[in-house]
């Protein structure tokens, strides 16, 4: 019996060694959808499943594991996924809608010296979901604003229904025109 618990983490060690660590500190970043599109209840569960995001209701034991860096220009770069996100992002709620047009100045006023800011996808978006609350209580780490609660997605459910972030709630969900935040991002080439 002893011997084949030797065994046992014999063979653990040399698999953690030869496999699992090389390919988690490869440092290459986790590539994920830039483009907006519609998808379904079961869509938005299987990427949580995919990427072990947190969410409050649908994947509780998520964990992500994030690699922020603060630009120090109102910007903070995540070289885990290779996306560099708005620190702070928009001061009020708006409609969906809105949300485009506030990206759209963004990159009229070249916001941090970029111009290819855009609303996230709902994969990029639920990256930052934590499962412990920290910053003001809130689902998100503490190097972003604590007032950007409820974030827009790019993502749609179905027509004028968009996914969004709750880092209140700690969850992903879709509605029909509301006032929510924005958190822009851009992937970093």
């Amino acid at each position: 019996m002893k011997r084949m618990i030797v065994g046992f983490f014999v063979t653990l060690v040399f698999i953690l060694l030869t496999v699992y660590i090389p390919i988690a500190m490869s440092g290459d970043p986790v590539n994920l959808r830039s483009q907006a599109k519609r998808l379904s209840d079961k869509d938005v569960k299987s990427m949580l499943t995919k990427y072990n995001y947190f969410d409050r209701t649908k994947n509780k034991t998520g964990t992500f594991a994030n690699d922020f860096v603060d630009n120090g220009d109102d910007t903070v770069t995540d070289r885990a996924t290779g996306l560099m996100w708005q620190k702070n992002g928009s001061l009020k709620g708006m409609t969906w809608a809105e949300a485009k047009e506030y990206v759209n100045k963004l990159n009229s006023d070249r916001f941090a010296g970029y111009s290819a800011w855009r609303l996230p996808t709902i994969e990029e978006l639920a990256s930052l979901l934590k499962s412990k609350k920290a910053n003001d209580n809130l689902h998100i780490d503490p190097i972003f604003s604590g007032k950007q609660k409820f974030c827009w997605s790019a993502d749609t459910f179905a027509p004028d229904i968009a996914w969004y972030v709750s880092f209140k709630a700690g969850m992903i969900r879709h509605i029909y025109h509301f006032f929510y935040h924005v958190r822009a991002v851009r992937t970093i080439k």
